[in-house]
């Protein structure tokens, strides 16, 4: 029998993309926050899917229990969200720790996002380096601060494969020009994904870019570690690319 992966926030934009690789090596225990109805076409009926809030330690412990491996995509990513409504985020990813400890899963890929960095790539830096001490740009990107930081709390206790991948702009058309060096193929992401979840025991804070965008986000440490690097470049003529009118963080830049 395959082993069990818990894929929370498995009904967001990057969940679905992930979902038909994931059931070549995992039954998939899915996590969201509402009744879906209609039923997603995507979900197989193998899939097991539990509704309920991770904030709330007694589900996450339900749906922890049983499962070999966890993938946790599921967050506010409001680059808009307060202080209170980002830091939501570290009381899910406390109670999946809690929950991990008590129930042994020793594979924890967490999603963590660029954000946490954003203000060095906003100010121009080159191939930022996921070891230099982060410059969150909005609440969102200090939320995903301090998962790192309990993530790598938990891997120094525990000797667990643990991976936090800071993912760039993933799941959506390249139709601006602020973004082009942000992003991240559905290819690469899913590469990406399979290195983590099949890592030796260890930590590491990875960034997840396509090839392009390696211009400003250092990826060698994902080689190092995980066998991974982007392949993918840009879809499209990033130069002929209109600039957003408007943006929801201080990361990107409007000229």
């Amino acid at each position: 029998m395959k082993p069990l992966l818990l894929l929370t926030g498995g009904n967001g934009t990057v969940g679905r993309l992930l979902l038909e690789q994931l059931r070549r090596s995992y039954r998939i225990r899915i996590t969201t926050r509402t009744v879906l109805d209609p039923y997603p076409a995507i979900f197989e009926t193998e899939d097991e899917v539990v509704v309920g809030d991770l904030a709330d330690q007694n589900f996450a412990r339900s749906a922890v229990e049983g499962c070999h491996a966890i993938l946790h995509l599921a967050a506010n990513a409001s680059p808009a969200a307060s202080v209170g409504e980002a830091f939501g985020n570290v009381s899910m990813m406390s109670h999946l720790f809690s929950a991990a400890r008590e129930f042994a899963v020793r594979k924890l890929v967490i999603a963590s996002s660029i954000h946490a960095t954003g203000l060095d790539y906003r100010d121009g830096v080159h191939h930022i380096d996921p070891a230099h001490a982060p410059r969150p740009c909005c609440s969102y990107g200090a939320s995903k601060i301090a998962v790192e930081a309990l993530a790598r709390l938990h891997q120094d206790a525990q000797g667990d494969a643990v991976s936090c991948l800071r993912l760039g702009l993933t799941g959506w058309p390249l139709i601006e020009r602020q973004y082009a060096h942000t992003w991240l193929s559905t290819g690469d992401l899913l590469t990406l994904i399979d290195a983590a979840l099949n890592r030796s025991p260890g930590f590491g804070i990875y960034h997840g870019v396509s090839l392009d965008s390696t211009e400003r986000w250092n990826t060698k440490n994902a080689l190092e570690d995980l066998g991974w690097e982007a392949r993918d470049r840009w879809e499209v003529d990033t130069t002929q690319l209109p600039l957003a009118a408007s943006t929801a963080c201080q990361l990107f830049s409007t000229t």
